[in-house]
């Protein structure tokens, strides 16, 4: 009989996988469609897709069995069975804004479901947690990389390091595709893997009006639209020094400027403490 440090094990080896197969495919299609991926041996990444994926279907086949659900996992097998008698790579459109997702790991989200463990809605909020305190934490990891601060260029690009550790697909601006008329609009950090984009503000001397720097938010939000691939936002707002404005008067300015509801402000700098 399983015990329940086994189950919690696989557990996590099905998600860590489902993760990994997903984030390196989202790399695929982000260079296929804009040129944002190249890979020293081309094809090798197709390849280590497919062998996680028959990893993942062993992975998942096991847990059915753990969990004694003879029903679904006949189910399962029967399924998968035909799918990967095709081209395990094979992906088309599913859903309306025209995303491309792999079709083998739609079927294995639909078999896992049933689990809490598995809850992509509870996946999706613990995420968007850790990297909500991550960004918040701007601050904390400027000071203890140790590098000079210039522009907002320089604390950006540390923080999207610790960002890669977690994120694989995590990049810097120029790989998303909100374009208007007379301009392209480019976030200046990119976690396909999250649908997320998030965007820095610099506030470094007394005399900075944030309500300037915040309408300059406003704009980038009016325009950060139009790809299908991003659909949340963050709005990391780095302070100096705190004496220039409290977070709760930054808060407050924010609201007045009514940003879309997918829109996340975040207050961090070496002055600003973590609110409870």
């Amino acid at each position: 009989m399983f015990q329940t440090k086994e189950i919690e094990k696989i557990e996590k080896n099905i998600r860590k996988t489902l993760t990994s197969i997903e984030s390196e495919h989202f790399n695929i299609m982000m260079g296929d469609n804009h040129g944002g991926f190249e890979e020293d041996y081309p094809g090798w990444t197709k390849s280590w897709i497919e062998m996680r994926l028959k990893d993942l279907y062993i992975l998942i086949q096991s847990y059915l069995e753990i969990r004694q659900m003879p029903l679904l996992l006949q189910s399962f097998k029967y399924e998968l069975t035909k799918q990967f008698e095709k081209n395990i790579h094979e992906s088309e459109l599913t859903n309306p804004e025209g995303e491309n997702e792999l079709v083998l790991t739609q079927l294995f989200r639909r078999y896992l479901e049933p689990f809490a463990f598995f809850d992509y809605s509870k996946i999706k909020v613990d995420e968007n947690l850790k990297l909500y305190s991550i960004l918040q934490n701007t601050g904390f990891i400027i000071k203890n990389l140790n590098k000079p601060i210039k522009n907002e260029s320089d604390i950006y690009q540390q923080v999207k390091w610790i960002l890669g550790l977690y994120y694989p697909s995590c990049r810097l601006r120029n790989k998303a595709s909100f374009v208007q008329q007379f301009k392209t609009y480019n976030p200046d950090i990119l976690i396909p893997e999250l649908k997320t984009a998030i965007e820095y503000k610099y506030i470094d001397a007394a005399n900075d009006n944030i309500d300037e720097f915040i309408d300059q938010i406003k704009i980038d939000a009016t325009n950060y639209v139009n790809d299908s691939r991003f659909e949340n936002f963050y709005a990391v707002i780095y302070i100096e020094d705190i004496s220039i404005a409290t977070p709760e008067s930054i808060e407050i300015a924010w609201k007045s400027k009514q940003f879309p509801n997918n829109w996340n402000l975040v207050l961090s700098g070496h002055t600003i403490k973590n609110k409870k």
